[in-house]
Formats: structure tokens, sequence, C-alpha cells
């Protein structure tokens, strides 16, 4: 599953799991563009790879089409391919649902549906003018699968919304429609849905979490990396609209 030769675009990188996406990318080979909206935290990113002179860093926001289309042209220009997209930039809202703005509803559709697109679009066209059989890696979650569970937030401010439940529901949509779509360019379109992922949160919203999935523990970073780099390799060379749910087990009951 070694990905030498290979230049992969990760958006969100800055983020918890947009790190690791990038190390695990980074160690199998691949040159790493490392974008998200604030360009020096791209590039501690970037300095914390192997090889950190073989990767770059760029400044990008997802909901912005000629941002996108300015960072595709950028690596285009310098790396003269793109083969693997990992579409990871997300954003979420945690005020209560009664309260919430419709501008607060809608910016997270636009950030984390509308950006997936929008890099989609713009890669495609990229991969398709140089002929590259490339593999398109959406993030999604087990919340756009099944609803949060309201009771394991005892002691977490962050909670669950629906808006992000939606957003998450069209990105794996649209990764099985663009994979019946660019099928015929040998592009490859997946997902991976993870479920929640320690961060710090509460002890009380911790125990409550392992206790309702089945492995007995929230997921951590690493234990995203194998799918991806399966996924982004061409040892999925026959797999295209699927969406792997990394949970523990959370959704089989």
């Amino acid at each position: 599953m070694k990905l030498d030769n290979k230049v992969a675009l990760v958006t969100g990188a800055a983020g918890q799991l947009g790190k690791q996406f990038c190390q695990v990318l980074a160690k199998e080979g691949a040159e790493v563009w490392v974008s998200d909206l604030n360009f020096d935290s791209c590039e501690r990113v970037k300095n914390a790879l192997c090889n950190p002179s073989k990767h770059s860093s760029i400044c990008l926001d997802v909901s912005n089409k000629e941002s996108v289309r300015s960072a595709i042209m950028e690596i285009e220009k310098q790396s003269k391919r793109l083969d693997i997209l990992v579409n990871n930039a997300g954003i979420q809202v945690f005020t209560p649902f009664e309260e919430r703005t419709f501008d607060e509803f809608m910016n997270v559709l636009r950030v984390n549906t509308g950006g997936a697109f929008l890099c989609i679009q713009e890669v495609t066209k990229l991969m398709r003018e140089l002929g590259i059989c490339g593999s398109i890696i959406n993030i999604g979650s087990i919340y756009g699968i099944v609803s949060g569970d309201p009771r394991i937030y005892t002691d977490c401010a962050r909670t669950t919304s629906e808006c992000y439940g939606i957003s998450k529901a069209a990105v794996i949509y649209m990764s099985k429609y663009f994979a019946v779509h660019l099928a015929k360019y040998n592009i490859r379109v997946n997902c991976i849905s993870p479920g929640g992922v320690f961060n710090d949160q509460g002890e009380d919203f911790v125990r409550n979490y392992s206790y309702r999935t089945p492995m007995g523990r929230m997921a951590n970073e690493a234990d995203m990396g194998g799918a991806l780099i399966f996924l982004a390799s061409d040892s999925s060379a026959y797999i295209t609209g699927q969406n792997l749910v990394i949970d523990g087990g959370w959704t089989a009951w």
C-alpha cells in the first residue's frame, strides 16, 4: 500500500484527524500538500512530517471557489499532478438547536458539504486533464448515519447538532454520486465515517461513550490511518462508492 510518486492534498490538515492523515500519507511515501485556513498552522504540521522538505503548505478556504481553484493551480504548477484528495475540512456548531440561527445552520453545510463539493469539482478537472487514476476520500461521520445520542453528553460542552449530521449525510451521499459519475475516468471516490475520537472530553462523556460502544472505548487518531492508506492506494483499485465506518461497532446496534 505504498504511495511513492503520488501527490496528496489534505484539507483541514491542522485539525486533530487532519494531522494524522498527513502523517500516515507522508510515512507511506506520498508528497503531501498540507492545507487549512491558517498558513502558520499548516507549516507546523508540515514540519512535523517525515522528510518535511518534500511536502508543502498552502492556505485554503474550502468554502471559497476561488481559493480552491487557486490552490489546485498552485499544486499543478509545483507538483505537476495530484493523485489523492482527502476532504477532511469541517466545522461544527454547539448552540442548542432551539437557539440555532439560520446562518449558523447554513454555514455548517457551506463548509462541510459545499467545501467537499468544490474540492471534488476542481481536483477532478485536473485529474481528468492529466489522465490520473485518482482517489478521493471524503471524511463523513457516524452522525451522518445515525443521530447523536443526547444521553451521553452529560458533562460535555461540545454537543452534536442536526446541521452537522445533515452535512455529513450529504458527504456520504456525494461519495456514492461522484463514484458513479467519475468511474469512467478511473477516479475512485470513497468515504470514511469515524466514530467519536478521544480529544480530552469530560470523564463522564468518555465513560458514557465507551459504554455505548461495543469495543468499549473511543477511537484515537491512529485508528483511521490504515483505512485512509488503503483507500488512497492501488490496493483498493476496485473499490469505489463505499462508506467505511470506523466506530468500534457504535452503529452496529
